[in-house]
């Protein structure tokens, strides 16, 4: 497993510069984060946390989940995310690091987020599902997607290869590497709904449910 990564810092300025051009992404993760979205069961007047906007194609999807009498929050360390974002819908945004949330306890039903805790150090890991944990409310529900490793063939050597070119340069691929979620969410007071891995084109995005302990 690579336990390092890209300083939080250089990946700011990774993502404020790809801008648009991060949705070529959508060609791998579209299947893994629709079925994520699904899974997520968020439901009308719910307070959703979504962390990682990318460009905002899922908090348009996350808020027509909650109809208008609900209130999804977004936070990205990239200030063009957030642009993007804004640019699609009005909606309360946040710049900031995942580490350090700037939300009181129990404060959301549903968490959401999608390839960013592949880009955070291993050792980072469990500090951001502790403050899932702390923000989400004891009945709520998270869901995480991220690269993960390889389960079919084709997904093993898209993996291997992956992971040359990250040893090459990890800005390559904007610091994001394949880990495994499920024993960090347990140790940091989750309890595991569900786990499972779709490949798409050869990518492998691990989906985590899970609900506080």
């Amino acid at each position: 497993m690579i336990e390092r990564t890209i300083s939080v810092d250089a990946a700011r300025r990774i993502y404020n510069r790809l801008g648009m051009r991060l949705e070529a992404a959508e060609r791998y993760e579209a299947h893994a984060k629709a079925q994520a979205l699904h899974l997520l069961a968020a439901r009308p007047s719910q307070r959703i946390l979504h962390v990682g906007l990318g460009t905002g194609k899922e908090h348009q999807q996350l808020q027509r989940m909650i109809a208008t009498d609900g209130v999804v929050v977004g936070m990205d360390l990239a200030r063009t995310m957030l642009e993007l974002t804004r640019s699609r819908m009005d909606t309360p945004l946040c710049e900031g690091n995942a580490m350090y949330l700037p939300f009181a306890d129990a404060s959301f039903d549903r968490i959401f987020s999608a390839y960013m805790l592949d880009l955070v150090d291993i050792k980072h890991v469990s500090q951001v599902l502790t403050e899932f944990r702390r923000v989400l409310k004891p009945e709520g529900r998270m869901v995480l997607v991220s690269l993960t490793e390889g389960i079919s063939m084709s997904s093993r050597v898209f993996v291997a290869l992956w992971k040359l070119r990250y040893a090459l340069s990890p800005n390559t691929f904007g610091g994001c590497r394949p880990i495994r979620l499920v024993d960090p969410v347990h140790r940091t007071g989750f309890t595991l709904v569900t786990q499972t891995v779709v490949v798409q084109k050869g990518f492998p995005s691990e989906i985590v449910v899970a609900i506080p302990a």
